[in-house]
């Protein structure tokens, strides 16, 4: 959806379909916006930066993904986005000396360029738990770019958590449009 370029001046007569461009059509998109989720991440161990694989994604208004790693929104805009990652601290942490911390990275991918565009990072680190690196944002996406996810563990073997909570619990990726009329 693109931006109305009217300029309207003092007392000029508007037709019915400008202001239907300029109020009817963009409260419809945001109404039910273009959003996308991902959930469950694939890779098992992380101990250098690898792209996030999602086991099951669900979208609405037009995202798409041919990988479930590069997900292509459907309009230009503003997007709310938000990541996180759990997985397991390597077996070889003693919790004093021998530390690490699990980086994730959220991005925008065009052609063969791919920009890191968020980061977060563990804070607590105990020999044997999980840990969650998280982030979030307001990301503008042009018609051309896909976002992405990586992880990156430091400190030795990161695993994916194990517990009796199902995968897409402890792990998600999502955008959501909130305003498509924004520019870069």
């Amino acid at each position: 959806m693109a931006a109305v370029d009217e300029k309207w001046s003092s007392r000029q007569k508007v037709d019915a379909a400008t202001m239907n461009r300029a109020s009817y059509a963009p409260i419809q998109t945001l109404a039910n916006p273009p959003s996308m989720r991902a959930a469950g991440i694939s890779n098992d161990n992380v101990n250098g930066q690898v792209p996030l694989t999602w086991q099951q994604m669900s979208t609405t208004g037009g995202f798409t993904s041919k990988d479930r790693i590069d997900f292509k929104p459907p309009v230009p805009g503003l997007y709310w986005v938000n990541c996180t990652a759990t997985m397991t601290t390597p077996a070889n942490w003693d919790g004093l000396t021998s530390t690490g911390t699990l980086l994730l990275q959220v991005g925008t991918a065009e052609g063969s360029t791919r920009l890191t565009a968020m980061k977060g990072f563990t804070s607590t680190k105990v020999k044997g738990s999980y840990q969650a690196a998280h982030t979030s944002g307001l990301m503008y996406l042009n018609a051309e770019q896909s976002i992405w996810a990586s992880i990156q563990g430091y400190g030795g073997t990161w695993t994916k958590a194990k517990s009796g909570n199902p995968d897409e619990s402890l792990s998600a990726f999502s955008a959501v449009l909130i305003s498509p009329d924004a520019t870069s």
